[in-house]
C-alpha cells in the first residue's frame, strides 16, 4: 500500500507541477528549443555545403522533418502561453484546467526536444552520403536521320535490349565503321534511362587491365577505392553493389575476352533484367564473350557514303570534271564513315583534277608494305590523309597527340607547349606568336578530321581510336625517324625494360602506378619523356638522366618525388620542365643552373618555399610558374622568394607566382613578401602574361603606375587577385593556366570600389567578385567599364539586391558576356530590373544560379527578348524561386522565348511552380533542347515543353518526365 500511495503522491506532485512550475518549464522549453534549432541549422548547413555531390541520409531527413513538426508545436505553445499570460494580467481568474493542460503539453514537448537533441549526436560527421550517380552520363554524338543504316543498326540493338531473353549483345565490325557512334546513340536514348537504374560505359581498349576497368566502374558507382585493395577485394565490392542494381554495362572497343567475374560484374540475367552490350572489331571476340546476339555494323551504302563525302568536300565534288574522280575516291573508302570523313576533309575544296587523279591512284594502290597487316584496308585509306599533310612538322604534331591515352581529352595548350619545347613549331621571337601558330596547327588537324573537337573553344581535343592506332603503327616501325613507346594510362606498376628505352624518340608513361625507374637507361635519342601522374613514384635514381642529353620535354607533374637527382645537370637541351602538383618536392637542386636552354619551368602546387639562387642563372627562361609553400613557421628573414632572382630573368614573358599564404600567415609575412616580389616584377620589361595576388590595394596601384609592360600595353593576358578572401566551402585554386588572351580580375572583399579596380576592369574579359559587403549592383562599377566581359562570377556579396538595373543604363549592358555564375547570394531579389537598351546581354550563353535564397524569378518581360542566344540554364537550391519567367504575360510568341536553349537543369527548388505563364496550348521552342532535368521540385506540375517538338532531346530526368507534355 505504501508503494501505491507513493506513486499516487508522485503523480499528484507531477500534475501540480504542471501548474506551479508553468513559467519555469516554459523558459526551459525555449532554451532547449534554441539548442535544437541550432543543431538543425548546423545540419542544414552541412547538407547545403555540396548538394550537387552529396545527399542527406534518410534518417537525417526524417530527423529534420520531426524537428519541423516540433517547431510548429512550440510556436503554438508560445501563442497559447501568451494568451494565458494576457488573461492573468487583466486579473481574470486563471483557468486551472487550461493551465494544467498547457503545462502538461510544455513538459511533453520539452521531452520530445530533449530526445531529438540527443538523437542529433549520432549524426555528427555523418549527415550526408555521396549522391546517387545519375542514370546515364550522356556522350557527345551527332543526331542521326531516320532511314539511315546507323538508325537501322541502332534499332536492331534496341530491340535486343528490350528482349528479356537477350543478356549479352555484341556489336562488331571493322575499325572506323561507326561502332562507337551507334553505342553512344544507344547510351543517350531516353528509353534506356527508363529501363535501367544505371548505365555504365567503359572503354576497354587493347592491353586494358582489370584494375583500369574496376576503377572506371567504381567511379560510376561513386565507390571510393583504396590503392591497397586487391583486385579480388575490389571485385567483391563491385559485385555486392551491382547485385542489387538493374544495370546496363556498355563495353566499347573490346579486343579480347574479358572475364566479368574477375572485374566484379554479376552475370547479366533475366531475373534482374541486367544487360551487357559490347563493341569489337572481331566477331570471334563476341563468341568468346558468350553473346546471345551478334549485330554487324555494315559500311555505308553508296548513297550514304556519297552524301557524307559531299558534306565534307563541299560543292567541288559536283564539278563535272571532278565528280567521276570523287566517286572513285568514295568507292575506295569502302563505305567506312571514318575514312570518308578523314579523306573528304583532306580534299576539301580541292579543285585540281590532277590532285584528284593522284588521290585515286594512291588509294587504289595495292602496296601496303609500310602499313603492316592490322586492319590493312582501313589503315591504307587513312594513311592517305596523313601523307597529304603539307610537311613533316605538321605530321609530327599529329603523331605527338598519340602520346596521350586512348579516348583521353587532350589539353590543347599543354600539347602546344610540348610542340614548342620540342621545336616542332617556330614563329617569330615571342611565345605568343609561337602559341598562335600552335593553335593554327590544331585547327588544321581538326579540319583534316585527324583530331576531334570537344568544346567550342578548342581548349580540349581528342583522337579517334582508329586514328590513334594508325599514328602508333607509324611510330612503332623500326625504320621510323620518330619512334614512340606509349603505355599511357595502363595502370602498370613497372617501367619498360632497359632495352626498350633504346632508340626511342618519345616515351609516354603518364597516368600509371609506376613506383620505380631504371638506374641508368640508355636513351640518347629521347626527346620527350612524359611521366606525369605516377603518384607512387617517390624517387628518381641518381644516374637516371645520365644518358638523356637530347631530352627536350620532361613532365614529372603529379608524382610523389621529394627531390630531383644530380644527374639532371646532363639535360643540357631541356626546354620544358614540368613539376606541377609534386607536393612532396621541397627544393630544386643547385645543378638546375646547368639547364641553360630551359625556357619553361612549371613548379605550381609544390612544397617549394624559396627560389634557389641558381634559378637566376637560367637566362633563357621565358615561362615561370611557381607556388610557394609558406604555411609553416619560417622566420621572415628566411623567406627567400626575392633577392634579385626574379628580376634577373630578363627574358621572362610569362610569370605566375602564388605566395601560398593562408589568411593567418598573411598578417605575418604576406604583405612583406608580396611587396618584395612586386618590386622584382616591376623590373621585367618583356612581360606579356602575369598571374599575381595583390593583398593590398596600394600594391596594385603601385604596379599600375610603375609597370612598363602594363603602361605600354604588352601584357595581353593576366590574372590579378586583389584582396584576401577564403571560399566558404573549400579552398579555391586561384591560379589556373592562363591561355590565349585571358584577362582576369578577382576582386575580394573591400567595402569600396577604388579607381585601380576600375582601371583594370576596363581591360578584363573575366571578372570574379567575391565576398563584397557593400556593392548593391554591378552598375556601381560602371557598365561602360565592363563592355568587354565574357565571363562573370559573383559570390557571397551580401549587400547585392540586383545584378543589373536597366533603368540606370544609357547604352547596352554587358554586350559580350557569355557566361554568368551567381552563387551564395542571400539578399539577391532580382538579376535584372527595368528596361534594357538593345544589344544588352544578347551574347549570354550560360546562366548558373546557386543558393540565391530570396530570388523568386529569373527573367522579366523586358529582358527575356534580349536572351535569344541562351543555351545553358542551371538553377539549384534557390528556396524562394517560384517561376523562371515572371508571372506577367510575356507579350511575345512562345517560340521567341529562349529559342537556342540546349540544357535546362532545375534542382532543389521547393517553391517552383512553373517555368512561365502560358496557355495550355502554348509551348516553348524546343528545337535546340538536348537535356532537361527537374529534381527536387515538388510543386512543379507542368513544363511548357513538348517532346514531339524537341528532335534533339536526349536526356530527361525521371522527375521531369511527369511534368512534360508529350
Amino acid at each position: 500500500m505504501d508503494s501505491v500511495a507513493g506513486k499516487v503522491a508522485e503523480l499528484c506532485a507531477q500534475h501540480v507541477g504542471y501548474i506551479k512550475n508553468l513559467k519555469r518549464n516554459f523558459e526551459q522549453l525555449n532554451e532547449e528549443a534554441k539548442t535544437l534549432y541550432s543543431k538543425k541549422e548546423d545540419m542544414e548547413r552541412e547538407i547545403n555545403r555540396d548538394r550537387i555531390h552529396k545527399r542527406p541520409k534518410s534518417e537525417c531527413q526524417d530527423w529534420l522533418k520531426r524537428v519541423d513538426e516540433v517547431h510548429n508545436k512550440v510556436d503554438a505553445i508560445k501563442e497559447e502561453y501568451s494568451q494565458e499570460a494576457a488573461r492573468c494580467q487583466t486579473r481574470w481568474c486563471p483557468d486551472i484546467q487550461s493551465h494544467w493542460k498547457l503545462g502538461q503539453r510544455i513538459v511533453e514537448i520539452t521531452n520530445q526536444i530533449s530526445k531529438l537533441t540527443e538523437e542529433s549526436t549520432k549524426f555528427e560527421g555523418a549527415v550526408v552520403v555521396d549522391a546517387l550517380p545519375q542514370i546515364v552520363e550522356a556522350k557527345p554524338v551527332l543526331t542521326i536521320e531516320e532511314g539511315t543504316s546507323t538508325e537501322r543498326t541502332l534499332q536492331k540493338i534496341l530491340n535486343n535490349v528490350r528482349d528479356p531473353k537477350k543478356h549479352k549483345i555484341g556489336i562488331w565490325g571493322m575499325g572506323g565503321v561507326g561502332k562507337t557512334t551507334v553505342m553512344k546513340l544507344l547510351n543517350n536514348l531516353e528509353e534506356i534511362k527508363q529501363i535501367f537504374e544505371i548505365v555504365i560505359w567503359v572503354t576497354v581498349s587493347k592491353d586494358c587491365s582489370i584494375k583500369m576497368l574496376q576503377t572506371e566502374i567504381a567511379r560510376r558507382l561513386s565507390l571510393n577505392l583504396s590503392y591497397n585493395d586487391s583486385d579480388e577485394r575490389v571485385a567483391s565490392r563491385l559485385f555486392q553493389t551491382l547485385t542489387n542494381m538493374k544495370f546496363l554495362l556498355l563495353m566499347d572497343d573490346v579486343w579480347a575476352k574479358v572475364d566479368l567475374h574477375d572485374i566484379g560484374v554479376p552475370s547479366p540475367n533475366q531475373e534482374k533484367g541486367t544487360k551487357v552490350v559490347l563493341t569489337t572489331r572481331y566477331r570471334d571476340v563476341c563468341h568468346k564473350m558468350g553473346t546471345d546476339e551478334e549485330i554487324r555494323v555494315d559500311p555505308f551504302s553508296e548513297k550514304e557514303a556519297w552524301s557524307l563525302f559531299c558534306e565534307k568536300v563541299g560543292e567541288v565534288a559536283d564539278s563535272p570534271s571532278i565528280q567521276p574522280l570523287a566517286r572513285r575516291v568514295v568507292g575506295e573508302c569502302g563505305g567506312l564513315p571514318l575514312a570518308i570523313d578523314v579523306i573528304g576533309a583532306s580534299l576539301r575544296k580541292e579543285d585540281s583534277v590532277r590532285v584528284w587523279e593522284n588521290a585515286v591512284q594512291e588509294l587504289s594502290s595495292s602496296d601496303t608494305s609500310d602499313i603492316y597487316d592490322m586492319e590493312e584496308q582501313v589503315f591504307r585509306r587513312l594513311k592517305f590523309s596523313f601523307d597529304r599533310l603539307e610537311d613533316d612538322n605538321v605530321r609530327n604534331c599529329f603523331l605527338y597527340a598519340a602520346l596521350y591515352p586512348e579516348d583521353h581529352p587532350i589539353i590543347t595548350f599543354e600539347m602546344i607547349e610540348y610542340w614548342r619545347a620540342e621545336g616542332l613549331i617556330h614563329s617569330g621571337s615571342t611565345l605568343a606568336s609561337v602559341r598562335n601558330k600552335g593553335h593554327a596547327m590544331v585547327k588544321r588537324l581538326i579540319d583534316a578530321s585527324l583530331l576531334l573537337k570537344i568544346d567550342e573553344s578548342n581548349d580540349y581535343v581528342k583522337m579517334h581510336d582508329v586514328i590513334r592506332d594508325l599514328a602508333l603503327r607509324i611510330t612503332s616501325r623500326m625504320e621510323s625517324s620518330c619512334r614512340f613507346l606509349v603505355r599511357a594510362k595502363k595502370m602498370i606498376e613497372e617501367p619498360p625494360k632497359n632495352e626498350e628505352w633504346e632508340n626511342v624518340n618519345r616515351m609516354s608513361l603518364m597516368e600509371n602506378e609506376i613506383g620505380s625507374l631504371p638506374e641508368r637507361p640508355n636513351c640518347p635519342t629521347l626527346l620527350t619523356l612524359l611521366l606525369q601522374w605516377n603518384w607512387r613514384l617517390t624517387t628518381i635514381p641518381e644516374s637516371f638522366f645520365d644518358q638523356m642529353h637530347a631530352l627536350r620535354v620532361l613532365d614529372l607533374s603529379g608524382t610523389g618525388i621529394e627531390s630531383l637527382p644530380h644527374s639532371i645537370c646532363h639535360l643540357v637541351n631541356l626546354r620544358g620542365l614540368y613539376l606541377r602538383y609534386c607536393q612532396s618536392l621541397k627544393t630544386l637542386p643547385p645543378e638546375i643552373e646547368k639547364l641553360t636552354r630551359i625556357e619553361v619551368l612549371d613548379a605550381r602546387r609544390t612544397s617549394i618555399n624559396s627560389l634557389s639562387t641558381e634559378i637566376g642563372q637560367l637566362s633563357g627562361l621565358k615561362v615561370l610558374h611557381v607556388t610557394f609553400a609558406m604555411e609553416r613557421d619560417e622566420n621572415e628573414e628566411d623567406v627567400k622568394v626575392f633577392g634579385g632572382i626574379i628580376s634577373s630573368l630578363s627574358q621572362l614573358e610569362h610569370l605566375s607566382i602564388d605566395l601560398g599564404f593562408s589568411n593567418a600567415d598573411f598578417s605575418r609575412y604576406g604583405d612583406t613578401c608580396a611587396e618584395a616580389v612586386m618590386e622584382e616584377v616591376l623590373c621585367l620589361k618583356g612581360l606579356t602574361s602575369l598571374e599575381f595576388g595583390f593583398p593590398k590595394m596600394e600594391f596594385l596601384e603601385c604596379f599600375l603606375q610603375r609597370s612598363h609592360p602594363w603602361k605600354i600595353g604588352i601584357i595581353t593576358s593576366f590574372h590579378f587577385i586583389v584582396g584576401q578572401y577564403q571560399y566558404r566551402d573549400e579552398p579555391m585554386s586561384w591560379f589556373s593556366y592562363i591561355t590565349g588572351d585571358n584577362r582576369m580580375l578577382t576582386f575580394c572583399g573591400y567595402d569600396s570600389i577604388p579607381n585601380a579596380i576600375v582601371e583594370v576592369l576596363r581591360h578584363v574579359n573575366s571578372f570574379m567578385l567575391l565576398g563584397n559587403k557593400s556593392v548593391h549592383s554591378l552598375c556601381e562599377f560602371g557598365m561602360q567599364n565592363m563592355s568587354g566581359l565574357i565571363q562573370c562570377k559573383i559570390h557571397e556579396c551580401d549587400a547585392m539586391g540586383i545584378v543589373v538595373d536597366g533603368d540606370e543604363l544609357v547604352e547596352a549592358a554587358l554586350p559580350n558576356l557569355k557566361h554568368l555564375d551567381i552563387t551564395h547570394m542571400p539578399n539577391l531579389r532580382s538579376i535584372w530590373e527595368g528596361s534594357f537598351p538593345p544589344g544588352s546581354l544578347n551574347c549570354l550563353k550560360s546562366l548558373q544560379l546557386f543558393e540565391c535564397e530570396k530570388l523568386k524569378n529569373i527573367f522579366s518581360r523586358e529582358i527575356i527578348q534580349q536572351l535569344s542566344n541562351l543555351e545553358d540554364l542551371r538553377v539549384k537550391s534557390c528556396s524562394a524561386m517560384e517561376e523562371v519567367i515572371s508571372d506577367e504575360e510575356i507579350g511575345v510568341e512562345s517560340d521567341c522565348v529562349l529559342p537556342k536553349l540546349i540544357m535546362l537543369i532545375l534542382k532543389d527548388l521547393p517553391s517552383l511552380v512553373r517555368i512561365l505563364k502560358l496557355g495550355r496550348r502554348h509551348l516553348l521552342n524546343c528545337s535546340s533542347l538536348m537535356e532537361i532535368s527537374a529534381i527536387e521540385c515538388p510543386n512543379l506540375k507542368r513544363l511548357p515543353i513538348s517532346v514531339s517538338k524537341a528532335p534533339k532531346l536526349r536526356t530527361i530526368s525521371r522527375a521531369a518526365v511527369q511534368a512534360i507534355e508529350f
